[in-house]
């Protein structure tokens, strides 16, 4: 099926955002990469389907909800399992992986100062250590992907977060520390079909 019109609309970050953006160029698919800030979103917020960013829309019909996104173009782009097994995994290691995410997003987000310093101090010692590990682990038994052992969608979530992950877990050594999670976003950002793409995209610390 094919599309006449379709934009993507997000925050001028990555974030949980740029997969959808990523998947788009890497299908070969023209869209409108509609930005916006902090300061416009009060105006485009309710215009969303559930005044969440980001939103997918295809010829005037809205779709929202990140990984629902990125599954979705996933599947369209070739980039899903071969079995329903597979599915399976990627589904299993990428809800893995949005674990730590949502983990690292309760500390950055808590309001109270004291608080989340105290929340950091604890979960850099007792939460993020074993995680990352593990993820580490899973991604090199994958040839440095997230699961199945090849390009998926779900190495598209992970890159396009990742700068995001590493600003909310403040470990600066992420990539020499845990140095599969590296070569997931690596093998993602060289792909020639996204060279377009980022060479015109705006460029965004996370």
């Amino acid at each position: 099926m094919s599309w006449n019109k379709v934009s993507f609309t997000y925050f001028n970050v990555k974030a949980l955002g740029e997969s959808g953006r990523l998947l788009l160029a890497y299908g070969g698919q023209e869209f409108e990469d509609k930005r916006f800030t902090s300061e416009t979103w009060p105006e485009i917020k309710p215009t969303t389907p559930f005044g969440q960013a980001p939103v997918l829309e295809i010829d005037g019909k809205k779709y929202a909800q990140s990984l629902a996104i990125a599954r979705y173009l996933g599947r369209k782009y070739g980039l899903a399992g071969a079995t329903p097994e597979e599915d399976l995994e990627i589904d299993m290691y990428n809800d893995f992986v949005n674990d730590i995410r949502a983990k690292a997003a309760s500390v950055q987000y808590e309001s109270d100062e004291v608080l989340k310093e105290k929340k950091h101090e604890d979960f850099s010692k007792n939460v993020y250590p074993a995680m990352l590990s593990k993820l580490n682990e899973i991604v090199g038994q994958n040839n440095g992907h997230i699961a199945v052992g090849k390009l998926t969608w779900a190495d598209f979530v992970f890159a396009g977060m990742y700068d995001y992950l590493k600003m909310m877990l403040r470990i600066p050594d992420l990539d020499t520390k845990y140095p599969n999670l590296k070569k997931v976003v690596d093998n993602v950002y060289s792909l020639p079909q996204l060279k377009a793409y980022l060479a015109a995209a705006p460029k965004c610390d996370f």
